[in-house]
């Protein structure tokens, strides 16, 4: 039995708990964290791969972009100078079987101008499109707000976005944010992001890609920070139970240990995991579902790779494709091309068999890498995250908590509560710090 009626735990060792112990930590407290997994990270965690070489392999590209603020801020106080490329304007490559490689570049202009500029020579759109863009840009910054029922076609169809629009930009981008599509996704959590990425701030979508693996640029940097003041992580200690009496959590069961009488708990939990804890809560959380997202990571033995970072593929099975070898600086002298392949969304491709979605991808990058159309990929990884993000369906706003619950000693953190923001880094720093902030007031 460990006495830690002075210290606030914080469950869970994903973003949302990282960022909230390293707030906690850094306000002069000695933030004890609880993590069940052997490693930190949550679902921004990396692997180690012997069929690759000893790469470490992300369980998941992902990407930051300028407006991720409270993020981009958490990586300088845990880096000094984060491990980021990019960043410098918004500039993303397309490649389809009409146009080749093409990109969207938008020049240092006013919002939503800059972005305007950028679609006035994006191929495969008439001059009817670029203006029904522009419209809908200036719909945005004019503050409309869609109705909570809406999916995000429905909303753009009613802005008279084309079908070419929807079908090259709008919907890939909707998948690619929120990790579902169009057709199914919240009209208002697209929105918000939009604003976000193309009204606030001319660099709001500029890219920021990791150049170190990702356990490297979260856990592995907050482990430090925090026990570094003092702090404390326990890995391999899964909550089993939370004992309540009255207004209060009174004691935090686990694996590894009782702790009796915490000051405050910070649970960074996923909401399935509090609903095994809390089962006889009538919580709201009780709709939320969970959206599939698959990465396909692929070694080859020549030496061929993209002409980027990443390159978007619309309406391909591979959505993204990543060039792990031009993202992180430290894999540069790794013999062989090393790709990964991002399906978000993937509810028809989670049941497919591993051989079924290697054959699919390896198809889509001999078409965007000749030279490797010939090859058979040497190894392949195959990493399913069947609940990456929440389902961001129109009604999910209604079924997503606060940071406040009834125990007055237990708050909830997880870009799963009500953060405003889809399933995202953003979101899981942002409830993080929010939930850090009402345990520290």
């Amino acid at each position: 039995m460990s006495d830690c009626s002075g210290r606030i735990l914080v469950l869970g060792g994903g973003v949302s708990g990282l960022a909230a112990a390293v707030a906690l930590a850094e306000a002069g407290q000695r933030p004890l964290l609880l993590e069940a997994a052997s490693q930190l990270g949550g679902r921004a965690r990396s692997f180690r791969e012997e069929r690759f070489g000893g790469e470490w392999l992300d369980n998941g590209p992902h990407l930051l972009v300028g407006g991720c603020h409270q993020a981009l801020a958490l990586l300088q106080r845990l880096h000094g100078v984060p491990p980021l490329s990019g960043g410098g304007r918004v500039a993303y490559d397309f490649w389809d079987e009409r146009h080749g490689w093409h990109g969207l570049r938008c020049p240092n202009w006013p919002a939503p101008w800059h972005l305007a500029a950028g679609l006035a020579v994006f191929p495969g759109l008439s001059g009817r499109d670029r203006l029904a863009a522009l419209r809908l840009g200036l719909a945005l910054r004019g503050g409309e707000s869609p109705p909570a029922a809406m999916t995000v076609s429905h909303w753009l169809e009613r802005h008279g976005q084309s079908g070419a629009l929807v079908e090259r930009l709008w919907g890939p981008m909707c998948l690619s944010l929120l990790n579902e599509g169009a057709g199914a996704a919240s009209a208002a959590l697209f929105v918000t992001v939009m604003r976000r990425l193309f009204l606030q701030e001319r660099q709001g979508a500029a890219p920021r890609w990791p150049g170190v693996p990702l356990s490297a640029l979260w856990g592995d940097a907050a482990r430090a920070f925090i026990e570094s003041r003092g702090g404390e992580v326990r890995l391999r200690c899964r909550v089993e139970h939370l004992d309540r009496e009255g207004a209060r959590i009174r004691e935090v069961v686990t694996r590894c240990g009782r702790f009796p009488a915490p000051r405050r708990v910070i649970s960074a939990l996923p909401w399935f995991a509090l609903e095994r804890l809390l089962p006889d809560w009538a919580a709201p959380w009780r709709g939320l579902t969970g959206t599939p997202l698959i990465t396909v990571h692929l070694l080859y033995g020549a030496e061929a790779g993209l002409n980027s970072e990443a390159v978007a593929l619309p309406g391909t099975l591979s959505q993204w494709l990543v060039d792990r070898k031009r993202l992180d600086a430290g894999k540069a002298g790794l013999p062989g091309a090393r790709l990964s392949a991002v399906l978000s969304g993937a509810w028809r491709e989670s049941r497919w068999p591993a051989e079924r979605l290697a054959l699919g991808v390896h198809r889509e990058v001999g078409r965007v890498v000749p030279a490797l159309a010939g090859q058979t990929p040497l190894a392949v990884r195959v990493v399913r995250e069947q609940r990456a993000t929440f389902a961001p369906w129109p009604e999910v706003e209604a079924w997503r908590p606060g940071a406040r619950t009834p125990w007055n000693n237990l708050l909830l953190a997880g870009d799963w509560t009500a953060t405003g923001l889809p399933s995202t880094l953003e979101g899981a720093v942002v409830s993080g710090n929010r939930a850090a902030a009402i345990a520290l007031g």
